[in-house]
């Protein structure tokens, strides 16, 4: 699973945007005053940091509302209220939540922005760090909670060493008309 963030409109219920390294393919629609549902999702996340809420975040002018959300049957419903009554937002709420992965394949190349072998090798290891990010962040999660197979460790040391090799690429004595790019871990 990946984690994704959307903003939804409040006054409407579309979907404004999402922010994501899995799948995108993610609906939303207000089915009534304050009624908010979302297709698409695997559930929520925390909002990082955890203890600044589950899973979402308002407009400071609407941080009195109460959120309630609720996952059930692959469909996501936020409903809110404003002092015990059902309340549209006059904003956004942003939702922090599951989508599916995309495997690592599907993230598209990013094209040369020019030319210029630099701009090319600079967005290529742009590109190969997201990759790498996307990989790292749920096996690192697993370690921060004591949640870890050893295979978990294992593959995050691998991502970990991608990674700074990576860093180290614009180092090599052909950077950047020659490079020799680091494997991906499997």
């Amino acid at each position: 699973m990946a984690r994704a963030a959307i903003n939804i409109e409040g006054q409407t219920g579309a979907l404004f945007d999402i922010t994501s390294l899995g799948g995108k393919d993610v609906e939303s629609y207000r089915s009534g005053v304050g009624v908010y549902c979302v297709t698409g999702t695997q559930g929520m996340v925390p909002f990082p940091p955890v203890d600044q809420g589950w899973g979402y975040s308002l407009h400071p002018s609407e941080n009195s509302a109460q959120v309630d959300i609720v996952f059930s049957g692959g469909l996501l419903t936020v409903t809110v209220t404003m002092n015990g009554e059902p309340y549209d937002l006059k904003t956004m709420v942003t939702l922090h939540i599951l989508v599916p992965e995309l495997p690592h394949e599907d993230i598209p190349p990013t094209p040369p922005i020019a030319s210029n072998p630099l701009d090319t090798a600079q967005a290529e290891i742009q590109r190969l760090r997201a990759v790498a990010d996307y990989a790292v962040a749920p096996l690192q999660d697993a370690v921060d909670v004591e949640e870890a197979t050893e295979a978990d460790i294992a593959s995050l040391k691998a991502w970990k060493k991608y990674r700074v090799a990576l860093s180290r690429v614009p180092e090599q004595s052909g950077y950047p008309n020659a490079i020799d790019w680091p494997v991906l871990p499997e």
